[in-house]
């Protein structure tokens, strides 16, 4: 934002304290409840005030409309959480496969097109690839009521849950055990945990 504002002011079109005033001015007429008399008692009531005022601001944007609903999940929920949402608030208006094996379907093209991103382009395309490829994946889940956010929650805790075992029969930093006997460690772990399952 500095360099920008330099280049600017050196063609005489605005400086830093243009950008600044402006940034504030936005800040205090976006926050009456801080800076006015606006009263807000929790968090959905100061986004009701954002979303008026914005609206406000910029009359050509529909405040009802799908694309801008989505937008303030997308801004207001994790990304996971937020993915999960969009996607079950666009199947309610028609906008979803047909049938199960369509969503595989898309899940197997997005991984093509994530491996060919990363043996050919650079990282802003593997980013959005990887991101793609994610979101097919939530609607996996979605088809199937399956909660993201709650499964890798779950998963997250049962691979903790495995190094803290492994970590308790170990004689020193697992960081000194080879592969072979990490994998070793990691079976007894999910054995003694009751989740020998050779799936995972």
């Amino acid at each position: 934002m500095v360099l920008q504002s330099q280049v600017a002011q050196d063609q005489q079109a605005f400086d830093l304290g243009v950008v600044a005033q402006g940034i504030t001015e936005k800040l205090i007429r976006r926050h009456p409840h801080v800076f006015g008399d606006v009263e807000a008692n929790d968090s959905e009531a100061v986004r009701r005030n954002w979303d008026a005022i914005k609206q406000r601001e910029n009359p050509e944007q529909n405040a009802d409309s799908l694309s801008y609903k989505l937008g303030r999940i997308g801004r207001s929920l994790p990304p996971l959480e937020a993915a999960f949402k969009i996607s079950k608030k666009a199947a309610k208006i028609g906008f979803e496969w047909e049938n199960i094996e369509d969503v595989w379907a898309k899940v197997e093209e997005e991984m093509g097109e994530f491996r060919h991103a990363l043996a050919h382009e650079d990282r802003v395309a593997q980013t959005g690839e990887f991101g793609d490829l994610l979101f097919s994946l939530i609607q996996v889940a979605r088809w199937h009521g399956i909660d993201p956010s709650e499964a890798l929650a779950s998963t997250n805790g049962r691979f903790v849950a495995r190094l803290e075992k492994m970590e308790g029969v170990s004689d020193r930093p697992l960081s000194d055990y080879s592969l072979e006997e990490l994998e070793a460690l990691w079976q007894q772990a999910k054995q003694k945990l009751g989740q020998g399952r050779s799936s995972d």
